[in-house]
């Protein structure tokens, strides 16, 4: 068994040794030959010196690389290239690995499986947490609160990655879900793992890629399109079992995007839910939201999400989080 442990860096001296340490103890408990492959991607704290360190402490199972091209997809993709695992494990440079998360996530594996969709936990910055538990049915999961895994809690054959393309270096602000959407469409086979092994830290410090939400909801909007297309012609009558689901999400995206840019939104509600188009007619897809969407086609979507915006800067914030929902 050969593994490979791939960490992407930007600007993370504060948290790094945790994320070192943690891929660390996790790679020693896998048997067989791991490595640690470190990638900075154009830091500017003390992050390189960090890693030099740590190579220094173990040159027979750490690599210290560069990516110049900004952003966590690049990063990783330039570390794939180079990587010796039949299997690898992605960790972000503030996160968290469990001890035996990778040993424990391997013994579940079998010959064909290509892809381990792992539980994680979200600690926020307060101190409270709450668990992700994968859906059973990981399409489901990908538009579903993106219950389908996370970067550091999934576990990926080599060959299954390459298969879906590596990482897709064009959506830096939506990578996980636009490389589970590429597995999941090339029917890679997975398992899903529902025991927490891996933590994923929510801080406002500096990342890989931006935090700018624009984009990534610009992205996550495109994907979800993207997965609406794929079902509804690989798949036609799961996609109709499930139209109002999948259909839903990409409209809750939407009325997302509205309270970025709401011209941006109204166009994108034109053209998938505007008369005639591709999705009027699909059954209930304002089930999973608030009940005034219903009145989106009689009283149009720019007025609802102009009120609603207006509204939002005087309610409490307990009735905007129902306006959002």
């Amino acid at each position: 068994m050969r593994l490979s442990i791939i960490i992407p860096v930007y600007n993370a001296a504060a948290y790094l040794e945790r994320a070192i340490t943690s891929a660390i103890r996790a790679g020693s408990q896998v048997q067989g030959h791991w490595e640690l492959l470190l990638v900075d991607n154009n830091s500017t704290d003390g992050s390189p010196a960090i890693l030099q360190a740590y190579h220094a402490r173990y040159p027979d199972r750490i690599r210290t690389l560069t990516a110049s091209k900004q952003g966590a997809p690049s990063a990783r993709n330039v570390a794939l290239a180079l990587a010796r695992g039949e299997w690898i494990q992605f960790l972000d440079a503030d996160d968290y690995l469990n001890p035996g998360k990778i040993a424990a996530q391997l013994a579940l594996t079998t010959t064909t499986t290509d892809w381990v969709i792992g539980a994680y936990r979200n600690q926020y910055p307060d101190g409270s947490t709450s668990d992700s538990i994968p859906l059973p049915d990981p399409w489901q999961g990908l538009v579903q609160d993106l219950r389908i895994g996370h970067t550091n809690s999934n576990l990926y054959r080599r060959s299954a990655l390459t298969r879906a393309g590596n990482w897709n270096e064009a959506t830096p602000a939506y990578d996980d879900p636009n490389l589970y959407f590429r597995l999941l469409r090339t029917e890679a086979s997975y398992l899903i793992d529902p025991v927490v092994r891996s933590t994923y830290y929510h801080h406002a410090g500096p990342r890989v890629t931006s935090g700018d939400p624009i984009p990534q909801v610009a992205q996550a909007l495109q994907l979800l399109a993207e997965v609406n297309a794929h079902l509804s012609r690989a798949a036609p009558e799961y996609w109709q079992t499930h139209a109002s689901l999948f259909v839903g999400a990409l409209l809750r995206k939407i009325r997302i995007l509205a309270t970025h840019d709401l011209a941006a939104a109204t166009r994108a509600y034109t053209r998938y839910f505007g008369p005639g188009a591709i999705y009027a007619d699909v059954g209930r897809p304002h089930q999973l939201l608030p009940s005034y969407t219903r009145l989106y086609p009689t009283l149009g979507f720019r007025n609802l999400e102009r009120g609603r915006l207006l509204l939002a800067r005087y309610l409490p914030s307990a009735l905007k989080q129902k306006l959002k929902a």
